[in-house]
């Protein structure tokens, strides 16, 4: 419907409201997500491999049809041929997927709808977010929509920190390193419209205090902090019992600038998540199953027009 409304103001030639979707979605390991063979099969060893069910492809993408978002950021993703083509068999042609190539087996990117945005130059990894040239963990990855025909430009980067209580030295290295790239980019680039997206894994006790001070000193906005209590994803605190719990790590920040174009109170989720259970016992939700412990964290903005 959303894409319709733009075909029909683009071909009029007015200007009528008109707004975009944008969050993040950390697809659990896809297409592999609990298939220990599947992850062999990729080069992906682990010690004690999962013995669950891969990926329901079908299942994941109807999910990404009735939300219909126009840019999500990706994380997770092992097989980035089979994302890019599931999402034209299922979403169409117009859905367009690109990637860093940098970092271990998991990939960062972004899923968009290339009838509502267009992607502008060259995307950016940030590698030095890897810490180390030989690290598995993920880079920065940044690219430049503009909403069609001449709406909302805006700097989309997508991050997926390192994980655990125990990654937090990494993490805080990380932090810092992702201050410094949002600190200089409106001067490098002209354009202060940033929104940051991704899987912060703020785990440690601290939880949202691990990157509020980062965001005060930049003046971003917090946007997730709008969910007031939904989960964004799920955790297993102890693998021998059949209980998960929900946890808050996907985050979306908004810069000053951006904030202009941001719908405040938009933020929502997808999946499982929006039924809002603290956790569950015995037998897990089939979403939980079938595609991911995380879910797609999506907020709204403005796109009729640029406020720079």
């Amino acid at each position: 419907m959303k894409k319709i409304l733009f075909m029909l103001t683009a071909l009029i030639g007015f200007s009528v409201a008109q707004n975009i979707e944008i969050g993040t979605f950390n697809i659990e390991w896809f297409p592999c997500k609990d298939d220990g063979q599947l992850m062999k099969k990729y080069g992906i060893d682990m010690k004690y491999p999962p013995t669950g069910s891969a990926t329901d492809v079908k299942a994941l993408f109807e999910m990404l049809k009735d939300l219909d978002i126009e840019l999500l950021a990706l994380e997770e993703i092992v097989d980035t041929q089979m994302i890019a083509d599931s999402a034209k068999k299922y979403l169409g042609e117009d859905y367009k997927y690109i990637f860093s190539p940098s970092g271990g087996t998991q990939k960062v990117g972004f899923l968009y709808d290339s009838s509502v945005l267009e992607l502008v130059g060259q995307p950016e990894s940030y590698d030095n977010i890897l810490l180390r040239a030989d690290s598995r963990l993920r880079p920065a990855f940044r690219a430049y929509f503009k909403t069609k025909p001449e709406g909302f430009d805006f700097h989309a980067i997508v991050v997926h920190l390192k994980a655990s209580p125990r990654g937090w030295d990494q993490r805080k290295q990380q932090l810092q390193l992702l201050e410094g790239i949002l600190a200089e980019l409106p001067e490098e680039t002209k354009d202060a419209d940033i929104i940051v997206m991704g899987d912060m894994n703020n785990v440690t006790e601290a939880g949202a205090d691990e990157f509020k001070p980062m965001l005060e000193r930049l003046g971003f906005y917090w946007a997730t902090q709008e969910l007031n209590g939904l989960p964004s994803s799920y955790w297993q605190p102890n693998y021998k019992m059949a209980r998960i719990q929900s946890s808050n790590i996907d985050q979306i920040f908004v810069s000053a600038d951006a904030k202009i174009e941001y719908m405040e109170n938009s933020v929502k989720v997808g999946g499982v998540c929006s039924e809002g259970a603290a956790e569950y016992t015995g037998t897990m939700p089939e979403y939980y199953e079938k595609i991911s412990d995380h879910c797609p964290v999506y907020a709204t903005f403005r796109a009729d027009k640029d406020d720079d």
